[in-house]
């Protein structure tokens, strides 16, 4: 195996630029693993999937614009490739107990094979992963979680914050100090009162009554994402941030309330939700990286940004 990106590091530069290619760990008998994925576009049937092709797919399904510069596309979907195969084999095993590796929607990652028929990308997707074969994520002697989302709003945010569990070195919460001035999105959301009752009594961890009086961030992280919400109505509920978000997504859909670097407030018999960015916020922000890549920084560069300490090194199946 030879990488199209050598590796010294972190440092990942063209051979020619006079760094040595990696040589290929002794390959196991059939190479690289096959994982067994739940494919929700043909019917949640369990498929058996090369790892390499599981990347080209997913790669396509996570980051797809609808235009733009060939070349930035191929570096975005470069680091799309290392993290896709990086996440893939850190979680390979996720969902044993159901008798296959990985699921096809953001529970997992975003698998989609039917993009590799139908989408302008699916080239370009196919050279990614050819540039990148092999290459994975490595901390402490195993491939990273290498979480990512659209866009952090401006901040990202550790594991710790969004989920709980135990702190990740490398999933820092820093400032995307980006090479643009407005590379993040900002956005409104309004729901009626009755309506945001509906959808809190309708998971057990929201439940409030007939009525909600309030919503208030009573914490926050240092991001600013709303880490603690309390609500009151007939019950007083206090919840993480994000379990709120998957309550209100569940109802409205993720394009609803886009992530927890939110403000609420009561506006007569509605809750106006104003936020900036898209997603979870930890690890690589993809409306950060790709505002780097277009100011001149490279695949390297983009992945030490957001995944500090990690190793950049062949994955040995």
């Amino acid at each position: 195996m030879k990488f199209a990106w050598c590796v010294c590091g972190l440092v990942v530069a063209v051979v020619a630029a006079g760094c040595a290619p990696v040589p290929s760990p002794a390959p196991r008998p059939g190479g690289a693993p096959a994982l067994r994925v739940q494919v929700a576009q043909q019917g949640h049937a369990i498929r058996s999937v090369a790892l390499e092709d599981y990347v080209r797919a997913s790669i396509i399904s996570e980051y797809a614009p609808a235009a733009g510069d060939p070349r930035i596309v191929g570096r975005m979907l470069e680091v799309q490739a290392v993290i896709a195969r990086t996440y893939a084999l850190a979680n390979r095993g996720r969902h044993a107990a159901q008798g296959f590796d990985l699921c096809s929607t953001t529970h997992c990652q975003l698998y989609e094979p039917s993009r590799l028929k139908t989408s302008r990308w699916a080239p370009a997707a196919a050279e990614a992963v050819r540039r990148t074969a092999g290459a994975v994520l490595w901390h402490d002697g195993a491939p990273v979680t290498a979480m990512f989302h659209a866009d952090c709003g401006g901040h990202t945010s550790t594991s710790v914050s969004a989920w709980g569990g135990t702190p990740r070195a490398y999933l820092k919460a820093a400032r995307d100090d980006g090479h643009r001035d407005t590379p993040h999105a900002r956005w409104t959301y309004t729901v009626p009162a009755d309506a945001m009752a509906g959808a809190l009594n309708a998971d057990p961890r929201t439940r409030v009554g007939s009525r909600v009086n309030a919503i208030k961030v009573t914490a926050r992280d240092a991001s600013g994402r709303a880490a603690t919400v309390t609500i009151q109505g007939r019950v007083e509920r206090i919840l993480k941030g994000e379990e709120l978000r998957a309550v209100l997504a569940k109802r409205f859909g993720p394009r609803a309330v886009r992530s927890t670097l939110f403000e609420i407030r009561r506006d007569g018999n509605a809750f106006v939700f104003d936020g900036r960015g898209f997603g979870h916020g930890v690890g690589l922000c993809q409306a950060g990286a790709l505002a780097r890549i277009q100011a001149g920084a490279t695949p390297a560069d983009v992945l030490r940004r957001y995944y500090p300490g990690t190793t950049l090194r062949a994955a040995a199946y």
